[in-house]
């Protein structure tokens, strides 16, 4: 269907086209209008199965050393890359939808590796359709970055290497997925009051991000610039409520890998940047929309402290307060405001690269010639690049530029001098995808198509309420540039500085990974550095700022004035243009025991624990023990499900409120299922290959028992079970969408009873600590371990005398290590103690009288 309607949209955007040339000589110039804001939000979980190749590691590529396999089993779903097998959160999307009543803005920002711009031009011709407002450029799509999130819905033959070859399947999941989000936002459009904020230093620790580029340390390329480790050190927000105050979204921007999870994990998870959404969502009273848009993430890393899941929810711990503050002084305003946004696909290639810097110099490659050898000198005497920059003679672009040794010897663009001394031809690289991904007998075409052109937005909107860094208030402009790739620290500095001295722009913002792919962008002096970052980008030192120009001329010609000007009325910014590709037919295994307990399961069910080499494995369980202490137990649930082509199970932490099943909720109201780190869950096929042959559907579901985000060892008490509701295939319908009938199983029920404080009397001092168990994946206590001693808070010592009577007394320690020191002295007759803390955890010591 998606082709389909991108074929038709192609040939609605022409006609648009040719009708403006045909109505030029008289067409008359659209003014836009100011309006009272009007904004509509929503979130909604991915329609993406588990069984998907994850994308952002080409380690997980069978040739590269398939990375991230658990075991022998296969997928519909992958060609070269190893299968996802469960989820530690899953893959979100939240929607921003933006009106003054005169133009319209859509952001949807998705957990997955990058943006598509086919996927983009798909959107906009879905939500155009069903709603009756033209988005042609208006709709924006901007990726969280996770490595751990199907990545097969582009059809970028380059990026195959990241994420499997393109499924017309995962696609048209993902673009329903996301147009349901958008139409929920658009269906709750409503009037708002907005505004933005900005501060500067507000992670001095690196608790949160840290620079990861050491190349470009020393690198000064402004006059007033210190040089050093070179971290984004911005975080701005957009606060949209309810013109009553009452909050709707909070969207933010700041710059991070999202990668804690490495190349061998296979569950599907939002990893950092999800995480932090999850924590400052539970700074709110009620469930609202969160949402991080990346910024200069290219070259900062997450931080965070414990070990995998747990240090997931660290990274989001550390950055909670400081986000929520910002959100808390940032002023809004219902006053009316123009908005405008443009989108162009900026044209790329070797004879088409170019920087200039608004005059200041001419960067440039010359055109390929094969029997003209380039001079091998990168800068003058004066230490500026020389150009034209022959040392770039890749016809059709270079691949794995940086690196110190070539990936193979003999296909490098055959330059000596660093950094383009590794970049491998472009030509070798398709020929290497090509056998790979199983194209034998397509070509693919070169230039790759998709190095073409890069999608790049911008929108201007304002005058809008505004905190500056520095505190003061007021009401100004706001323009946000939305770049196809890696936006890093060095990039989104330029852009701000050239947006302000050229265009007069004095808030001009970044979000990054967003409506295409281009790889790492880069400024060309920090590319020329080498090191990891140039290796993915095709078009040589030059793309980022190329694209950045193109971005800068986009908003001279469009969003200056208050005219509402064509995006591309000369057609001189064609996008990409993609083949139509059919569904899959596979047709999922029909399972009549889906929704069944079962006592027996596979030797090979996966579950993901242990985590880390200190970690130990957990013995699988059918069903949750009878009772599952706070922070010490786990809850395990197998039962039979559908396949994973139509089921991926909602599995819901539920409680007995003495009169009926209630879901279990966070603190902010949001219910606690496997799309929260609270839940995992994973799927073992039997037997595990072929995927093609019938197989039955074995699903493991497990929940430590810690709080949500607040009082994480002090769960409630009480009696509780998890509940699974998922669909199974009937068999019916030759392609996706699948046709299915439901089903739902609960496990059997168990107490949730306090957890065992370990304690230890020493002369004149207590010294207790919860341990978590050794296969646990919660964090407990930024002081503590996941999977060791965590501090105790808040307790009273209750000591028993010889002669029975009881003495009571808070008390107050210090932690270092896990371990928590009360300073007390046992009373004379003590013959034993119980230390509880303030959620009634306990832990006992008889003293030996004798």
């Amino acid at each position: 269907m998606g082709r389909t309607l991108r074929a038709v949209w192609a040939l609605w955007i022409s006609s648009a086209l040719l009708a403006c040339d045909e109505d030029k000589p008289t067409r008359t110039p659209v003014v836009l209008d100011a309006g009272a804001p009007m904004a509509g939000v929503a979130d909604g979980l991915i329609d993406f199965p588990v069984g998907t190749p994850l994308g952002g590691y080409s380690s997980r590529c069978s040739i590269l050393g398939s990375d991230g396999r658990v075991d022998k089993r296969t997928s519909a779903y992958t060609v070269a890359f190893t299968t996802s097998a469960g989820i530690q959160t899953r893959s979100r999307a939240q929607a921003l939808w933006l009106s003054n009543g005169d133009q319209d803005l859509v952001v949807l920002k998705a957990d997955v590796i990058y943006a598509f711009d086919g996927l983009v031009r798909d959107l906009e011709w879905r939500l155009s359709r069903a709603t009756g407002r033209d988005l042609t450029g208006r709709v924006v799509l901007t990726t969280s970055h996770t490595h751990h999130a199907p990545a097969n819905y582009s059809a970028s033959y380059h990026f195959y290497l990241g994420g499997d070859r393109y499924n017309e399947e995962i696609f048209q999941r993902f673009a329903t997925s996301l147009e349901d989000i958008a139409l929920q936002a658009w269906e709750g459009i409503a009037p708002a009051a907005i505004g933005f904020s900005m501060t500067e230093d507000w992670d001095p620790d690196d608790l949160v991000y840290s620079d990861r580029r050491p190349e470009n340390d020393e690198l000064k390329v402004w006059p007033d610039q210190t040089p050093g480790e070179k971290k984004d050190p911005r975080l701005w927000l957009l606060r949209v409520d309810h013109t009553d105050g009452t909050p709707m979204g909070v969207f933010f921007n700041f710059g991070m890998h999202s990668t804690v999870l490495g190349g061998d994990n296979a569950m599907i998870s939002t990893d950092a940047s999800g995480h932090v959404e999850f924590a400052v969502a539970e700074q709110f009273s009620a469930p609202i929309v969160i949402s991080h848009w990346q910024g200069a993430g290219g070259d900062a890393s997450p931080r965070g402290t414990d070990d995998s899941y747990a240090r997931l929810e660290s990274i989001g711990a550390y950055a909670a307060e400081a986000i929520h503050g910002l959100w808390a002084d940032t002023p809004t305003s219902t006053d009316p405001f123009f908005l405008e946004t443009t989108t162009r696909s900026i044209q790329e290639g070797l004879e088409t690269v170019r920087v200039t810097r608004n005059g200041e110099v001419d960067w440039h490659y010359p055109p390929y010639d094969e029997d003209v050898a380039p001079d091998n000198k990168v800068y003058g005497p004066d230490g500026q690049i020389l150009s034209p920059l022959d040392e770039f003679k890749a016809e059709y672009g270079g691949a794995f530029c940086g690196y110190d040794d070539p990936l193979i010897s003999t296909g490098t663009i055959g330059v000596d001098v660093y950094p383009y001394d590794g970049c491998m031809q472009v030509e070798l690289i398709s020929w290497v995808i090509s056998g790979i991904f199983d194209l034998e007998g397509f070509d693919i075409p070169l230039p790759l198509p998709t190095s073409e052109q890069a999608m790049t937005t911008a929108t201007k909107l304002g005058p809008v309420a505004i905190r500056q860094a520095d505190g003061t208030v007021g009401e100004e402009d706001v323009t946000i540039g939305f770049f196809p790739g890696e936006t890093t620290q060095m990039f989104v500095e330029q852009f701000g500085r050239r947006a302000e001295a050229e265009l007069g722009l004095q808030n001009a913002l970044v979000v990054g990974y967003a409506q295409d792919h281009e790889g790492y962008l880069l400024i060309p002096e920090d590319w020329l550095m080498g090191g990891y970052e140039p290796n993915i980008n095709i078009w040589g030192p030059l793309q980022g700022e190329h694209i950045m120009e193109g971005n800068l001329e986009m908003i001279r010609a469009n969003l200056l004035s208050h005219r509402l000007e064509p995006h591309d009325a000369s057609g001189d910014f064609p996008d990409t243009a993609y083949d139509i590709h059919p569904l899959p037919t596979h047709a999922p295994d029909v399972t009549a025991t889906a929704g069944t307990a079962t006592a027996e399961f596979p030797d090979e069910l996966y579950t993901p624990l242990p985590l880390t080499p200190d970690s130990e494995p957990i013995t699988p369980q059918a069903q949750p023990d009878a009772t599952v202490a706070r922070v010490q137990g786990i809850a395990q649930f197998v039962f039979m499900g559908g396949d994973p082509g139509v089921d991926v199970p909602t599995v819901t932490l539920e409680r007995w409120d003495g009169e009926d099943w209630e879901a279990a909720t966070t603190a902010a109201g949001r219910p606690i299922t496997d799309a929260l780190p609270d839940i995992l869950l994973t799927h073992t096929p039997d037997p595990l290959y072929p995927y093609y042959d019938p197989q039955n559907h074995y699903w493991w579901a497990s929940w430590q028992a810690v709080g949500h985000y607040f009082d994480r060892a002090g769960v409630e008490l009480g009696t509780y079970r998890l509940k699974a509701e998922g669909r199974t295939a009937t068999g019916t319908s030759d392609t996706w969408p699948w046709d299915t009938t439901s089903y739902s199983i609960a496990s059997e029920s168990f107490e949730v009873i306090p957890a065992e404080i370990s304690v230890q009397v020493d002369e004149g001092a207590i010294l207790a600590s919860i341990y978590a168990p050794p296969s646990g994946y919660r964090l407990i206590d930024l002081a503590g371990s996941s999977i060791g001693p965590n501090p105790v808070h808040d307790a009273t010592a209750t000591w028993t005398l010889e002669d029975l009577s009881e003495m009571s007394e808070p008390v107050t320690g210090t932690s270092a290590d896990g371990v928590t020191t009360f300073l007390v002295t046992a009373p004379e007759g003590a013959v034993s103690l119980i230390l509880e803390d303030a959620y009634g955890n306990q832990g006992f010591q008889l003293f030996d009288t004798e």
